[in-house]
């Protein structure tokens, strides 16, 4: 039941995903530079860093080659606060390796680190990791402790988005326990939680775990509903995409189908190869289901045990389980009840383990004291709150008495003094009004100037490149006339009027250039928009790679912002051909509501902002009060190697 996934984006999973790991490695060189650039950030920036340096090491590597690259993080940052970070993705890819102990052990590691640091969600977040590796152990007794010390923290206003997920890993333990009532019951916390929520990926994958619980269920009735209430959701995300194609249709349409079997024999290989066991449990099981729904169960049985000898050889008891089930269940149909009966006995010895009386009687044990400790807490609250209340209401009482005689020893005072207050008060508040007011004009009058300077650079560059480029040509065409004036017998030998006309075919280019540098044709017949494509038009010929998006533009601005917003975006395009070596450039606009936002970023060189506006900054000064005069705001965020992306909002009135 828990492995009801397989036919969702099997292909990306089993396939394509192997191929990018192995195309996109990351290594040590990788790690040393992101923790470079941990150096000089702040810690918010450290955690998002650390983030991605766990995760791109899980990602991008196979389990074998990720275990090495995380002791060498550790060794090169000894921080206890990238190990706060980072255990997380260590652990995982501990677990999904199979050392499951081990990533128990860090995770604990994890809950001291984050009680250290007096961080709720790291702590909640390894709880619900530890509880659901216990669960991988079949320890359910072990996962629900740690998924009950947890709760209360959960309950709280600023961790509800943890609440769902909490709902799920109990879910998840009653399942081993094949409690499917209380499993039944948190599933649809879960969605009373969710059903109100936008149409975004983590619910629907909610509301597929609730479906997928269903079709292993006899009851036709919630069946309908939540098949009903995801296709739905698909529909709205995928608008575009048929109906046969959703992954509700395959859930119940394919999920036997004879066209899996190529595709789940290609996913074992593959689990094998990354040694993956709970894919290769899970796809192995399912491929030995289609060959008995499809009359020949006896070509699963070899799949079935290979999978057995690979689980033994590590922590995977609950596959281990399944496989039992399966083998049991299919030797059976192929009248081998030997095998089947044999296979029931193993099953059994290991379920004993897991749903022994002991067991049970620990959960209900645990189950009690955690109840028993949230009332015994409640209690001590309410009585505290009452001591809290009485204290007040005493204080309250001698503070009004006390207040009441200051107030008829001050009354006459503060009545005499209230009328000079408020004069002063009238003249204060025009002091500072006027204040603010000269301010204000003082900004006008600095971005005006600035603007003033950076249209003087203008005038002054289209002068250089008439001089510079235009002067040159014709120069040259003004001495081959005066040659062919003084040596005009001698033409036809040297061909100087061909020359002379290709120079002044140059020459008649460059100034269409200059000038639709100045005021292009696009902008004044097609407005900003064909000006835009018009500028991405360019950049593709030049040999960029350039992607032009505009969104809800606006259809009409004034003639004199459209000019400044096109200035600005050739001030930035500008930039990028003379410094970044970029290959590809990506220009968005994008309205909404008053509002217009541009977005243009590279894949060149980067630089350090501050460093450059300091040094040679005339032409981000010159950007930057395009977007002042404009009331804007402008975020340049670069870093030397990584690119630039620059992100500017103006209002549209």
């Amino acid at each position: 039941m828990k492995h009801s996934f397989l036919l969702i984006g099997l292909t990306f999973l089993f396939v394509c995903q192997p191929k990018f790991l192995l195309a996109q490695n990351f290594g040590k060189e990788k790690i040393d530079s992101i923790l470079e650039r941990v150096k000089s950030t702040s810690q918010k920036e450290q955690r998002t860093l650390y983030f991605k340096l766990g995760d791109s090491i899980v990602l991008k590597n196979t389990p074998e080659k990720a275990t090495p690259l995380f002791e060498y993080a550790f060794k090169k940052d000894t921080s206890q606060y990238a190990k706060l970070i980072m255990y997380e993705a260590y652990s995982r890819n501990l677990s999904r390796s199979g050392f499951l102990d081990e990533a128990i052990a860090l995770k604990k590691k994890g809950i001291e680190l984050a009680r250290k640091f007096k961080d709720e969600k790291r702590y909640i977040f390894y709880s619900f990791s530890l509880g659901y590796t216990f669960d991988q152990k079949n320890q359910p007794d072990l996962a629900l402790k740690h998924l009950n010390q947890v709760e209360e923290l959960v309950l709280k206003e600023e961790h509800q988005e943890m609440l769902a997920n909490f709902y799920d890993a109990k879910a998840a333990v009653y399942n081993t326990l094949k409690d499917y009532d209380t499993q039944e019951k948190y599933l649809l916390k879960v969605y009373d939680l969710v059903k109100d929520g936008p149409n975004v990926p983590q619910k629907r994958f909610h509301l597929y775990m609730i479906l997928d619980f269903y079709t292993q269920m006899n009851n036709p009735e919630q069946l309908a509903k939540f098949t009903q209430i995801l296709s739905e959701h698909y529909e709205e995300a995928h608008a575009n995409t048929p109906a046969g194609h959703m992954p509700i249709e395959a859930l119940f349409k394919k999920r036997m189908s004879k066209e899996n079997i190529p595709l789940l024999q290609k996913a074992i290989a593959i689990s094998d190869s990354l040694n993956s066991m709970n894919s290769y449990a899970s796809t192995s099981i399912a491929l030995a289901n289609i060959y008995t729904a499809n009359g020949t169960p006896e070509k699963g049985i070899p799949y079935l045990k290979n999978a057995v000898a690979k689980l033994k050889t590590v922590e995977k008891p609950s596959h281990l389980i399944d496989m039992y089930i399966s083998l049991a269940k299919i030797s059976a149909a192929v009248n081998n009840y030997k095998d089947a009966y044999d296979y029931k006995i193993l099953q059994g010895s290991l379920q004993d383990s897991v749903t022994s009386e002991k067991m049970k009687h620990n959960i209900a044990e645990l189950e009690i004291e955690f109840e028993t400790e949230k009332k015994e807490r409640k209690i001590l609250s309410q009585q505290l709150e009452l001591e809290k209340q009485t204290r007040i209401k005493n204080q309250t009482r001698y503070g009004l008495i006390a207040l009441g005689i200051l107030a008829l020893l001050l009354f006459f005072f503060f009545r005499y003094r209230l009328s000079s207050q408020k004069t002063i008060a009238s003249q204060t508040q025009a002091i500072q009004q006027q204040k603010i007011t000269e301010l204000q004009q003082k900004n006008k009058l600095l971005a005006l100037n600035s603007m003033i300077e950076g249209q003087e650079a203008e005038r002054l560059r289209i002068a250089k490149d008439l001089h510079d480029s235009l002067g040159g040509l014709l120069s040259t065409v003004k001495a081959h006339f005066t040659t062919i004036q003084n040596e005009f017998k001698q033409i036809e030998k040297i061909n100087l009027a061909d020359r002379t006309n290709k120079l002044i075919d140059e020459a008649v280019v460059e100034v269409r250039r200059i000038s639709h540098n100045m005021m292009p044709q696009a902008l004044s017949i097609s407005g900003l928009k064909g000006a835009v494509e018009d500028l991405g038009l360019q950049l593709q010929q030049e040999g960029y790679e350039t992607n032009v998006a505009l969104v809800s533009f606006p259809e009409s601005l004034e003639s004199t912002k459209e000019v400044m917003i096109y200035r600005l975006l050739q001030e930035l395009l500008s930039n990028i051909r003379k410094h970044s070596n970029a290959k590809q450039v990506t220009i968005q606009l994008i309205g909404h509501e008053n509002e217009v936002t541009i977005l243009v970023e590279d894949d060149g060189d980067g630089f350090n902002y501050e460093e450059e506006l300091k040094n040679r900054g005339l032409g981000l000064k010159n950007i930057n009060s395009r977007v002042q005069f404009l009331d804007g705001t402008i975020h340049w965020d670069s870093a030397r190697g990584d690119g630039t992306t620059v992100l500017v909002k103006l209002p549209v009135v």
